[in-house]
């Protein structure tokens, strides 16, 4: 009998993406819970605050890590534990050049009904979308009122079946880029849900170490001291990844040794304890970042020795047809044959398409527009990427 975290061993597709999402560098949507080896004390924290959530009490928490240590797996990890309470949840991305966060309170709440309805296809937020669009948006006003919606938006919800609302809003460090009249409105908005929001909301909020350290110092020379001596109490509240350690190298490795065997029904020939051992070495080697060294080099090392145990199979072939003797007597005459052109996958604006060559390789979108050999792909993500590449590069998924 498979535990809750193993339910994704069940699920071959399943285990294909997460894996996918591993090689990129990502973290996975599916199978979060079972590739969380040793944050049991951050699960614990993390279910503390849900059951006070629960209790109507709102939560603000800081997810703190650098690049590459685990700030995005403690998100995907939020998301997880929000369907096992029966929250909805919406993942927000903080955008300066699309005005999307903090400094524009009514854009980002557009942005949180967009998310829901995207990762909740059900639900029916057709009369927010009117609130938002009937009148004009002001946001000096939005800094003050945005609490009061999130709560309206959070009790019609509540109305739906669900026991509250996660928002999580990642890359929060895109703060230091903001212009300098940008930094009261940003902390003005951040102080409101602090004192006013009360309803049963969990707010993530994912920053680096660095970008917190300089984002102290530009809300305490624009904004004001109270924002200083807020963003030092943060630590008070944060929700941080363990330090990598050579106790987490094996039982993570066997993880994603697990999800290799299920992904692709093959029993890999070289061992974890050989795999993990190889991946430590490249994650030792390295100042930052090594979680996602560690995963990536598993990952990498299990497809090489996949890769070598295929053996290609004998393609059989016609016997030659035989040719009739030309007589001496006419002229033989050089034939030119042009090489066949490769022919090219039937390829619409709407298909799923996944790309096999170039440096995307991996990553999956959608087609917006094809032209003469090149389609232009919106691939998926947090955030909109559109790229052009040779029809060749890609195979269509059905």
């Amino acid at each position: 009998m498979l535990k809750a975290e193993e339910e994704i061993l069940r699920d071959r597709s399943a285990c294909l993406r997460a894996l996918w999402a591993l090689k990129a560098g990502r973290a996975p949507r599916e199978g979060v819970r079972y590739l969380s080896v040793g944050l049991d004390g951050t699960i614990q924290k993390l279910q503390q605050a849900f059951e006070q959530a629960m209790q109507g009490t709102a939560q603000i928490l800081w997810l703190i890590g650098d690049y590459g240590e685990g700030k995005s797996h403690l998100l995907r990890l939020v998301t997880a534990l929000a369907e096992e309470h029966g929250f909805a949840w919406a993942y927000v991305v903080h955008d300066k050049n699309q005005e999307i966060g903090l400094h524009k309170p009514a854009r980002l709440f557009q942005r949180i009904l967009w998310s829901l309805q995207w990762e909740h296809p059900s639900l029916n937020l057709l009369r927010f979308h009117r609130e938002m669009t009937s009148t004009p948006l002001y946001d000096r006003d939005w800094r003050y009122k945005f609490p009061r919606k999130l709560a309206e938006l959070t009790d019609w919800l509540k109305g739906q079946g669900w026991h509250g609302l996660v928002i999580c809003l990642d890359e929060v460090e895109n703060c230091c880029q903001l212009h300098w009249n940008q930094h009261y409105p940003a902390w003005e908005t951040l102080n409101h849900l602090h004192c006013r929001l009360n309803s049963p909301v969990l707010l993530c909020l994912a920053i680096t170490s660095g970008g917190l350290r300089s984002l102290e110092v530009l809300w305490c020379y624009y904004a004001s001291n109270e924002a200083e001596a807020m963003l030092s109490n943060v630590h008070n509240n944060s929700v941080t990844m363990p330090d990598w350690s050579e106790k987490f190298a094996l039982p993570l490795a066997e993880h994603i040794y697990r999800l290799h065997c299920t992904a692709f029904g093959w029993e890999p020939t070289v061992s974890v304890e050989e795999v993990a051992m190889e991946a430590s070495e490249q994650a030792r080697a390295t100042q930052s970042g090594r979680w996602r060294i560690f995963v990536q080099a598993v990952v990498n090392a299990l497809e090489r020795a996949h890769q070598k145990a295929i053996v290609p199979q004998p393609v059989a072939t016609k016997p030659p047809e035989t040719v009739p003797a030309v007589p001496k007597t006419l002229p033989t005459l050089p034939v030119l044959v042009s090489s066949p052109k490769p022919s090219l996958p039937k390829i619409q604006p709407g298909d799923r398409v996944e790309i096999v060559r170039t440096h995307f390789r991996g990553f999956r979108g959608i087609v917006e527009a094809v032209k003469d050999d090149e389609v232009e792909i919106v691939l998926d993500g947090r955030t909109p990427m559109r790229i052009k590449l040779p029809l060749d590069a890609i195979k269509k998924l059905r």
